[in-house]
């Protein structure tokens, strides 16, 4: 005859809980807190490249984690500054922005100065990261806005012109 088995209750067997984490970020200079999915949260560096377009200075920013309280991990994004004496030490980007500067107080269109040193920088540009990438786009739609204003300027001011009449000068121009 054979003797039956028993298993033990389950009271006896121990049990494991497993706990999940929530991860919430608290942008410091902004008083702001979200949260953050846990695949991105483990990583400073994909919370860094996600956040590029919404924090600018994140790259340089501060990430804290704290301990586990009730299941929540905060993770604090504090701005840090510079060295003192260091000043700026500025972007891949400066040469466009700079660009873009002297092209307004040159009269040259900033979309065409954009379009020419964006064209020197392709190379460069294959090894951007997603939010070097996104910063460029920026810039670049900055350029566009920039050129679109200056072409409705132009439109308004031809515009007024055939729309004026005609008026006597009350000087001669010189070179008549």
């Amino acid at each position: 005859m054979e003797e039956p088995t028993t298993t033990p209750p389950a009271a006896a067997t121990p049990a494991i809980l497993v706990a999940t984490l929530a991860y919430m970020l608290n942008v410091q200079e902004t008083g702001q807190t979200f949260p953050l999915p846990a695949s991105i949260a483990t990583d400073d560096n994909l919370i860094k490249r996600s956040l590029a377009s919404v924090i600018p200075y994140i790259d340089t920013a501060k990430l804290e984690r704290s301990e586990p309280k009730d299941g929540v991990v905060t993770i604090t994004v504090t701005k840090t500054h510079a060295p003192k004496g260091a000043g700026f030490t500025g972007s891949s980007f400066s040469p466009v922005i700079d660009s873009l500067i002297a092209s307004e107080a040159d009269g040259t269109n900033a979309v065409i100065r954009t379009f020419l040193d964006v064209e020197q920088m392709s190379k460069e540009i294959a090894s951007y990261q997603p939010h070097q990438i996104l910063e460029l786009k920026k810039q670049i739609e900055a350029a566009f806005k920039s050129g679109e204003k200056q072409d409705n300027a132009f439109k308004a001011i031809v515009s007024a012109l055939i729309e004026s009449s005609p008026q006597a000068a009350r000087v001669v121009p010189v070179g008549f």
